[in-house]
């Protein structure tokens, strides 16, 4: 099953509910789990912000990135812009890797490298 909007809002709406009652569940796919851990924890997500952004590089395996210097994963998937807005001053680093077009759910926060982050739309799940 590939993410969607519906998908993630499901999950996310899961976190809010498992908050709610003292309860606590898991996802093992990365997506689906950082979906998870936003509604756990009462960060606001406003789902109709679909963007179209440019990424330096593949899509993980999972669909979220991963921050080298820190050892951890990041909270979304980290792009170099959306379409129409500024690219991240750190961008020039990623100029030797091909660029992709990569759909997704704006995130409230952003990166290590004050990247914008997603949940990327059309990644494969096996987690539902």
């Amino acid at each position: 099953m590939d993410t969607t909007v519906e998908l993630y809002m499901r999950v996310y709406k899961a976190g809010e509910w498992c908050r709610k009652n003292g309860v606590y569940q898991g996802y093992y796919t990365q997506c689906l789990s950082k979906a998870f851990e936003l509604g756990y924890n009462g960060i606001k997500v406003d789902f109709n912000d679909v963007v179209i952004c440019r990424r330096a590089g593949y899509i993980p395996e999972g669909g979220i990135s991963y921050n080298y210097r820190e050892q951890i994963y990041e909270r979304g998937l980290s792009v170099i812009n959306v379409i129409g807005e500024e690219e991240i001053g750190s961008s020039i680093w990623f100029a030797d890797r091909k660029i992709l077009t990569v759909k997704g759910i704006r995130l409230p926060f952003t990166g290590s490298d004050d990247e914008t982050l997603i949940l990327p739309l059309d990644v494969e799940q096996y987690d539902y």
